[in-house]
């Protein structure tokens, strides 16, 4: 006796229908597990059934379908947009590309699958049966894909993504047309390790001839800890603009650029800027000599109204002289790392400098704040020379019979000299720190004396400001960035 295979009870009890009914849903939820709605067509490739679950993706009703075909309800369409044919409803076909519009005018994709019927007795084609799968953030996320990848493979740079193992995922038409007689190095799945390597053997990279080996772990060191955006200088004269990044994943996106054309155009930049600045220094230079004969025969022939003139237009030139050769000193000034002085201290020394000329023109100075070492990270004569000019303008523009106030501050380290004058408008203020600009006629001038004090503070990153002071004339402040602790005490000599 043959040996009974166990069945479920549906299938063996109940009436037909009823065992019919049990076994439609049982093939329901089959279907429902591997898609999201099933159909059947006919012979003329029209619907005949579509199961209820095409109200959850679309939105509409079965009946609303019955009758009706696939181009009617959607559009075969490739993932790229393009559109398609339909499928050979006579032959199996698998995961076609369908889009339909939903109740809601929301656009959603299928992947289409079915399988022909055919009439058992005439074996003629009777439609066929299938599956719709919705595969909408499927093809959101790679449309999505490819246009990152079209966008990337249009940089104008070197682009290229390595994963975490850092061998090459996707790169751009740049970074291979860079690479392509290094062979299969610059392929998808290489280390970036060998294509280096093969960059330096080619000899693309000039620093790496004489100490290929260190030279290269250097460069994988670095790589490691994507320590920011650096140079190298490639072969044939060129420079790479370089920037890795590291992603959450652990891989590494690198973008380079080319940027000969403008290293040598800053080159071409600082030699006109130095042969500017040398005109100018050598011009200065040969005009103070002849300044100072000048201004020695004037004192031997007294003391008349056109020689007192005189004096003042050549002590004026010379004046302009020392400005000049000063800007062109701090023009390209390098602050050393270690530089330190006392604000407190220059500024005391400045004061008493300049307090025979306040008296002379019937000003006074004042000396407010705090009254002990401000250790800045700067330089002192180029500080010294700041504070000249501050306090020499505060004289030269406030009230006769009144006080310049200069007042230190030590936490942040800075200075604020105020005068009693008639102040600086708003709309002058943003300018008046250029190069030859002079807001106020009065008196001689070359519009050098501000510009050199902006420039010092570029130098120290100190922040200059323009203000209104408590006398109704001008404030000038100059605050420097702090000092760390152990730096300012090694300074105090503690």
């Amino acid at each position: 006796m043959a040996e009974r295979r166990p069945r479920s009870w549906p299938s063996i009890s109940g009436s037909q229908a009823e065992r019919a009914t049990e076994a439609f849903r049982r093939l329901e939820d089959l279907t429902r597990l591997i898609s999201d709605w099933v159909w059947e067509t006919d012979s003329d490739n029209n619907f005949t059934y579509v199961s209820e679950r095409i109200i959850d993706r679309l939105g509409i009703h079965p009946v609303q379908v019955i009758g009706k075909s696939f181009e009617e309800v959607g559009v075969f369409r490739l993932l790229d947009g393009e559109e398609s044919n339909p499928p050979d409803f006579k032959r199996p076909f698998r995961d076609k590309s369908f889009e339909a519009t939903g109740r809601d005018d929301e656009v959603r994709h299928f992947a289409v699958s079915g399988i022909p019927r055919f009439d058992p007795e005439s074996d003629e084609f009777a439609g066929a049966t299938g599956i719709a799968k919705d595969i909408t953030e499927l093809v959101r996320v790679e449309r999505a894909n490819v246009r990152l990848a079209d966008a990337i493979e249009v940089l104008s740079g070197y682009f290229a993504l390595y994963d975490e193992d850092d061998k090459l995922v996707i790169s751009n038409a740049r970074f291979r047309q860079l690479n392509k007689d290094l062979g299969d190095v610059a392929h998808p799945g290489s280390l970036f390790e060998d294509l280096l390597r093969a960059e330096v053997e080619a000899g693309r990279y000039p620093e790496a001839v004489d100490s290929g080996e260190d030279w290269i772990k250097r460069r994988l060191a670095r790589r490691k800890t994507t320590s920011g955006p650096f140079e190298i200088k490639a072969g044939k004269g060129r420079w790479l603009y370089v920037d890795e990044e590291r992603l959450p994943d652990g891989g590494t996106v690198m973008m380079a650029r080319d940027i000969t054309d403008m290293k040598r155009a800053m080159e071409a930049l600082k030699d006109s800027i130095s042969t500017h600045r040398d005109f100018a220094a050598n011009v200065a230079h040969k005009l103070r000599t002849p300044l100072a004969v000048l201004r020695a025969n004037l004192d031997s022939l007294g003391a008349s109204k056109e020689v007192t003139d005189l004096k003042t237009e050549v002590d004026t030139l010379a004046r302009m002289v020392e400005q000049l050769l000063t800007l062109t000193r701090y023009e390209h000034f390098m602050l050393p790392p270690d530089a330190r002085c006392d604000l407190y201290g220059v500024t005391v020394d400045v004061i008493s400098s300049l307090a025979p000329l306040a008296i002379k023109e019937d000003r006074s100075l004042e000396l407010d704040g705090y009254s002990g070492p401000i250790m800045i990270h700067g330089d002192g004569a180029a500080i010294e020379h700041a504070i000249r000019n501050m306090i020499e303008n505060a004289i030269k523009y406030s009230a006769r019979g009144t006080a310049i106030n200069v007042n230190l501050e030590m936490d942040p380290a800075a200075i604020r000299i105020a005068d009693q004058g008639r102040g600086i408008p708003l709309e002058d203020r943003a300018r008046l720190f250029e190069k030859f600009t002079r807001t106020d006629r009065r008196g001689a001038g070359a519009g050098l004396g501000l510009h050199i004090v902006k420039t010092i503070a570029d130098i120290h990153d100190a922040q200059i400001s323009i203000g209104r002071g408590d006398g109704g004339g001008a404030e000038f402040s100059l605050v420097f960035p702090p000092l760390d602790e152990p730096s300012a005490r090694a300074a105090l000599g503690d």
